[in-house]
């Protein structure tokens, strides 16, 4: 619906101006998981980067991949902010299950399955980057770096809450992270 004068939509719709029942939408299932610590717009890959929002939830950990990036289509167009802001909005209106409908890739370690969580702080030449290290010595571990997470002692301190009474450590170290042999590893995996 438009007004009149500019055809901009009226400020002041309500719900029966929708012709949409919003009780219909009470009754869809939902697995009622509690996210703990959301981690949101990592970046893992070298060509396309991959994005992906991270949650600490009450049943285990889960990481969203939703969006390819490439270097000159998306970083110069800044798609990776558009997409990124689209997903945080998904995530504030709809919650966890609708991200994990949405993602391309999912995903979901049992805390039991989980070894270590590495925050590495970055540093002038590079941005904190968060691995999930499985407990499993030949699993592939999942690192990405972080793009809107400056305050990496607020991250390590809710990283730790999240761990505390749980199998895995959180480890903190200075630096951006760089590991060629496991980078390489991960790339081919």
């Amino acid at each position: 619906m438009a007004s009149e004068a500019g055809g901009a939509p009226d400020a002041d719709l309500d719900e029966s101006d929708l012709e949409v029942d919003l009780d219909e939408f009470d009754d869809l299932p939902t697995t009622d998981i509690e996210t703990e610590l959301h981690v949101h717009f990592g970046m893992a890959g070298s060509f396309p980067l991959r994005m992906a929002d991270i949650f600490f939830a009450s049943d285990g950990l889960h990481l969203a991949e939703y969006s390819y990036i490439t270097p000159m289509f998306g970083l110069g167009t800044k798609k990776h902010r558009r997409e990124a802001s689209a997903m945080q909005e998904i995530y504030e209106v709809h919650g966890l299950d609708e991200v994990l409908l949405q993602a391309d890739t999912v995903y979901w370690f049992n805390y039991e399955g989980i070894d270590r969580v590495v925050l590495n702080r970055g540093g002038r030449f590079g941005r904190p980057k968060l691995t999930v290290y499985p407990a499993d010595e030949g699993a592939r571990s999942n690192a990405y770096r972080l793009h809107e997470n400056d305050d990496t002692d607020a991250l390590a301190a809710e990283l730790r809450e999240v761990a505390e009474g749980r199998p895995f450590e959180v480890v903190v170290e200075s630096g951006w992270g760089f590991a060629p042999r496991e980078n390489v590893q991960r790339f081919f995996s």
